[in-house]
This record gives structure tokens, C-alpha cells and sequence, in this order.
């Protein structure tokens, strides 16, 4: 099943951009490098890339190296994973549409 999420803010441009609308997967496993959706409380969903997972406990990560995020992004639950992201669409980039996979962009 999928569903879509709009994206607020910019840690994670340039690959990302405010107001970008997401196409995510929800539920799925996720592994190293996916973009996923994480629920922090009732209030908050974070778009982030996984960093690393291992034993049900997973780090987060930023791709703006620009940003730094005021809450710890590492020693997360892995089972507030909401979904991963699969596509986004741009509208600041001419509704540009990014089939998303888990290699982090160069920067």
C-alpha cells in the first residue's frame, strides 16, 4: 500500500526540497540509505535517510550537511518506521518527477 506525505523544511535538499510531495510505501522494511518517514510522536514525521539499522534500533541521517537536526537521530525504535519513500514529485523544480533508490547522493 502506498501514500503520500508533503515535505516541510530542507534537511534533506538538495535531493529534497520544501513542499516536494513524497510517494512512500508504507510499513516497509527499510535498509541502509532508504528515505524513510519516522514517526516521532502523535505530532512529527521526519523524512530522513537511514543511516543504519541493526537489531530492531536504527540512526537517522540529514542530507543537507548544512542542518543540524535538534533532536538525536541515532538509537531510534525501528518500528516508528512509517513508510519508505519510492518517488517524489517537485513542483519547484517544473514537477519533476525522482524514482528515489537507496544509493545517497554525491554531493
Amino acid at each position: 500500500m502506498f501514500d503520500v506525505a508533503k515535505v516541510a523544511g530542507i534537511s534533506m535538499s538538495p535531493l529534497l526540497m520544501d513542499g516536494d510531495l513524497l510517494l512512500f510505501r508504507k510499513r516497509a522494511n527499510c535498509l541502509p540509505g532508504d528515505i524513510v518517514l519516522y514517526r516521532v510522536n502523535s505530532d512529527l514525521l521526519l523524512v530522513k535517510r537511514v543511516d543504519g539499522i541493526k537489531n530492531g534500533v536504527i540512526s537517522l541521517v540529514s542530507d543537507n550537511q548544512w542542518t543540524e537536526s535538534s533532536l538525536n537521530l541515532s538509537d531510534l525504535c525501528a518500528n516508528r518506521v512509517v513508510g519508505v519513500v519510492v518517488a517524489s514529485l517537485s513542483k519547484r523544480r517544473n514537477f519533476k518527477f525522482q524514482i528515489h533508490s537507496r544509493r545517497r547522493p554525491e554531493l
